[in-house]
């Protein structure tokens, strides 16, 4: 009776630690799956999800097209705002904050064609993919366009708030005349992305934040030659932000290596929040599924 009550002890301890090292080996497995050469390109088995949010249950959604339009008229009208009150000549367009802006407001108008053309089936849209299967239908080039997009705003949005209130805040040589629509462009442009971020239901993919990577090789490019020309900003500086004088070269090549530092930061949080969030939508899909809620 010992030894038979031992042996089914044992048994369920061995199989027990069998799960957890397959479960491990598994996570292991998939983490490496990322490191796919495959993964640079914008290639994805299911086309549906970037049309459909992560939360919701069928196949269309008031909400979520009434949400993208929202998104999109917010950031539009921020646009706007500044670029009325901090035109100056131009000079608005020297600042990565209005890159971001304006990467932001074309991240959200694509998003909201996409479900747009989705939840009214325009072009046999939805028939097509649905009657294909998921897994059947192409990457069209202008969802492979809003995947990169809305991972390069991401990624600066986050970088921008986080070098702003870190290092700039207070330290730019000139008055802040709108501390409103400063706040709104420096903090609640992440707060925003990062809802989206939970709303949208397609992948991240860790090797993508190659190409976010190039942002801040261009712009920090086009401050050295804005620089070169005797560019300056709306105050008479010589420079677009303090950290890039390029009197001082060091400066800016420890503020560049700083920039990519966070972007690799960032590429690991946002993926970390990518798998919670899907297992947060597949253990809420497993309880209210209509097998648990008959069980209930």
């Amino acid at each position: 009776m010992c030894v038979s009550k031992l042996y089914k002890d044992n048994s369920k301890y061995v199989y027990q630690e069998s799960m957890h090292l397959t479960g491990k080996f598994a996570k292991k497995k998939r983490l490496c799956n990322e490191f796919q050469v495959k993964n640079f390109g914008f290639n994805h088995n299911r086309v549906d999800q970037f049309y459909r949010s992560q939360w919701q249950s069928g196949e269309r959604s008031w909400f979520y097209l009434i949400y993208r339009w929202i998104w999109m008229l917010c950031f539009a009208g921020v646009f706007l705002v500044c670029l009325s009150l901090q035109y100056s000549d131009g000079k608005y367009f020297i600042f990565m904050t209005n890159w971001g802006v304006m990467l932001g407001l074309l991240t959200q108008f694509v998003a909201a064609v996409l479900v747009t053309r989705w939840q009214f089936n325009i072009n046999s849209l939805r028939t097509n993919i649905c009657e294909m299967g998921a897994q059947g239908s192409p990457t069209t080039p202008l969802v492979k366009v809003y995947w990169l997009l809305h991972g390069i705003t991401m990624s600066v949005s986050l970088v921008i708030t986080t070098v702003y209130w870190s290092i700039l805040h207070g330290k730019m040589n000139k008055p802040m005349r709108f501390p409103v629509l400063s706040f709104v462009t420096h903090c609640l442009n992440s707060v925003f992305m990062l809802i989206d971020f939970l709303m949208v239901g397609f992948p991240v993919r860790v090797l993508h934040t190659v190409y976010a990577m190039l942002l801040p090789i261009i712009y920090f490019s086009f401050t050295i030659v804005y620089f070169l020309c005797g560019g300056m900003d709306e105050y008479g500086n010589h420079y677009v932000y303090p950290i890039l004088d390029w009197t001082s070269p060091m400066r800016g090549v420890i503020t560049f290596a700083g920039v990519f530092t966070l972007y690799c930061i960032y590429a690991i949080v946002f993926y970390s929040i990518y798998k919670f969030k899907r297992f947060l939508h597949r253990s809420f899909s497993t309880i209210w599924s209509p097998h648990c809620v008959g069980l209930i």
